[in-house]
């Protein structure tokens, strides 16, 4: 097969591409930075043309993406979890979202019988000589996406395809996140910028909860962190503690994991399950992380079914997983993803690290975040984050019977195997002193405790 030539007939422009998006398509573009702006793009210039389109995605970063214009009632319609750019339309209901488990996602959108994605749509690095493009930043459920719709396209169904858009920014990384140009029915060329998170910076109080965090961490345990102030201030603990050969299996790649790496850190030698290399789904961060992760064998990306699936990351002995959370109550329910009605992010993989950590022999999961917090939308008047009662239309993202340990700047709770009344007293114990009488108040008012 000569790969050059077979690349050659598929190269088309943007516009020409997206005409392979038929009516009633269920459109994957990926998840944060491999976002294809540009044919994301060209398909919404097509929005008086088709119909009963739905473009789906987790995680939005791009404001070059023109879709200011798309609600409701469009003929493309947008479904987004955790709009970075564009939040508004999701509390609005111009967009809407599709609730699941991380590794649960490529079944769920390639299953015949719930609900099938018949387009894919990624942002590659260019091919190599034996017609591969790396996905670089984003197996997740991509891979098993965009595989399906090959298969479907090469059984006769011209209602699926795969577009992809060659960014030569891309970085090449190993694993399971290639597409080969056999699979392959539009591509189109165009450099993108890679978006990029900013730094910020780290609180007393994070440095504090990342304190408690780190005490749950030895030499040899492998690590599962998110992005923000407390995972970056768990990382500086490391740093000044001098723990020794962690190691790392983690849904995201973020510049926390390239800073424990570079120092020396983060050596992966101690893992029983892929041992010496990091383990990610997908990447967001900084350039530094994407010129961290180009071309280099420590680090790995799988499918977000494997990665993130729960008896594999039980397979690590000591896995410590830390997330973060909006709201917990009493009884140890944990809120990440709205505060009331108002959705705030998706999901994500929370759920499945907590469950896998327990499988985890000597394994443990923190949900860590700070005692109050100040709405943006109030008069400046601080709330606590622990409360009586979920916020009416709160979700439960971990439930009480799963949450393992809560950490607050004032302290740790135990909440696995713990009865009501004892987890309820654990909780009151590391709200903000300003509130724990009324919470202990509530509790009996409920008889808690």
């Amino acid at each position: 097969m000569d790969f050059k030539e077979l690349y050659r007939r598929k190269l088309t422009s943007p516009a020409e591409a997206v005409k392979l998006v038929k009516d009633g398509s269920e459109v994957w573009v990926g998840i944060a930075v491999p976002i294809p702006v540009t044919l994301v793009n060209a398909l919404l210039e097509r929005e008086d043309e088709v119909r009963d389109i739905t473009i789906n995605t987790v995680v939005s970063l791009y404001p070059q993406i023109n879709w200011g214009g798309q609600n409701r009632d469009s003929n493309i319609k947008i479904d987004c979890g955790y709009p970075i750019v564009g939040r508004d339309k999701v509390q609005n209901g111009d967009f809407t979202l599709t609730p699941a488990r991380f590794w649960e996602m490529p079944r769920v959108y390639t299953d015949p019988a719930i609900r099938p994605m018949n387009v894919a749509m990624t942002m590659v690095g260019p091919m190599d000589k034996h017609g591969y493009f790396c996905m670089g930043l984003g197996a997740d459920g991509t891979t098993s996406i965009a595989r399906h719709a090959a298969k479907k396209r090469r059984e006769g169904d011209d209602r699926f395809a795969v577009l992809v858009q060659v960014n030569n920014k891309v970085p090449r990384t190993r694993g399971d996140n290639f597409l080969h140009i056999s699979e392959i029915d539009a591509i189109i060329e165009q450099d993108q910028d890679l978006a990029s998170l900013p730094d910020e910076p780290i609180t007393e109080e994070e440095m504090t909860i990342g304190r408690y965090c780190a005490e749950f961490v030895k030499d040899g345990s492998t690590i599962q962190l998110g992005i923000g102030g407390i995972p970056n201030a768990v990382a500086k603990v490391f740093l000044e503690a001098g723990v020794n050969d962690l190691g790392i299996h983690s849904e995201m790649a973020c510049d926390t994991m390239c800073e424990l790496a570079e120092a020396g850190i983060v050596t992966n030698r101690c893992k029983n399950f892929l041992p010496y290399k990091s383990i990610f789904t997908f990447a967001m961060g900084s350039q530094k992380l994407y010129d961290w992760i180009d071309d280099n064998p420590g680090v790995e990306f799988y499918p977000v079914n494997f990665v993130n699936d729960p008896h594999i990351i039980g397979q690590n002995d000591n896995l410590v997983s830390i997330n973060a959370c909006l709201e917990i109550d009493l009884t140890g329910q944990i809120c990440s993803e709205s505060i009331g009605w108002k959705q705030m992010t998706h999901p994500g993989g929370q759920v499945d690290f907590v469950e896998g950590a327990f499988r985890s022999k000597g394994g443990a999961s923190i949900i860590a975040t700070q005692a109050t917090a100040t709405p943006s939308n109030g008069n400046g008047q601080r709330i606590s984050k622990i409360v009586p009662n979920i916020a009416p239309g709160g979700i439960i993202t971990t439930p009480r019977s799963c949450s393992d340990y809560v950490i607050t700047e004032f302290g740790v709770a135990h909440i696995k195997g713990q009865s009501i009344r004892q987890r309820v007293m654990n909780v009151i114990n590391i709200a903000h002193p300003d509130y724990r009488d009324e919470l202990r108040f509530e509790a009996r008012k409920r008889n808690l405790i």
